[in-house]
């Protein structure tokens, strides 16, 4: 049979158990005025060229005390008008121990698939070669979850630092109700 030139109106590259269910690239996010900066502004060798071209957020230096922040799903360049406002990102840093609790709005309609999430004394995560990153993948802490989620919590303990930084990521999908 001969190759067709139509296009296909099914792309194989999409799941076959749910070719609908969308998922979006979501992070926790401060306003710039409140320890929050954008990806897209970070030049940490100070050359006056941005390090990295991908959205999300660093949040810190944040000291002891108990955090709320927003959790915004596809804010391409930061612009959070542009993005879905999803859920809430609680943090709690007292007497040496860190909770990170990831918490999906019932009204978004949606559910996380996995979390990447970063806490340190360092604005962002380095990679093996001690280069700063912004790659989740690269986050020291990571989960994946067949099933969606809606609240996903770590507790890191024995924390060393007078302050921290935070970098909280997570896919969100689509729920197929």
């Amino acid at each position: 049979s001969q190759p067709s030139s139509q296009p296909s109106s099914q792309p194989s590259t999409q799941p076959s158990s749910s070719p609908s269910k969308g998922c979006e690239t979501a992070y926790a996010q401060a306003p710039p005025n409140n320890n929050g900066t954008c990806f897209l502004d970070i030049d940490e060798d100070e050359d006056g060229i941005f390090d990295f071209n991908q959205w999300g957020w660093t949040i810190g230096p944040l000291a002891e005390e108990e955090y709320e922040f927003a959790i915004y799903a596809a804010a391409a360049q930061c612009d959070t008008d542009k993005g879905d406002l999803v859920g809430t990102l609680y943090v709690s840093y007292m007497d040496a121990e860190v909770n990170v609790t990831y918490i999906i709005s019932e009204y978004a309609q949606v559910s996380m698939t996995e979390t990447h999430l970063y806490v340190g004394t360092d604005i962002l995560p380095t990679n093996k070669g001690g280069k700063s990153t912004v790659s989740p993948g690269k986050y020291p802490y990571k989960e994946e979850y067949e099933d969606g989620q809606t609240r996903v919590e770590y507790i890191i303990e024995d924390y060393v630092g007078d302050f921290i930084y935070v970098v909280a990521h997570a896919t969100v999908c689509e729920d197929l109700e």
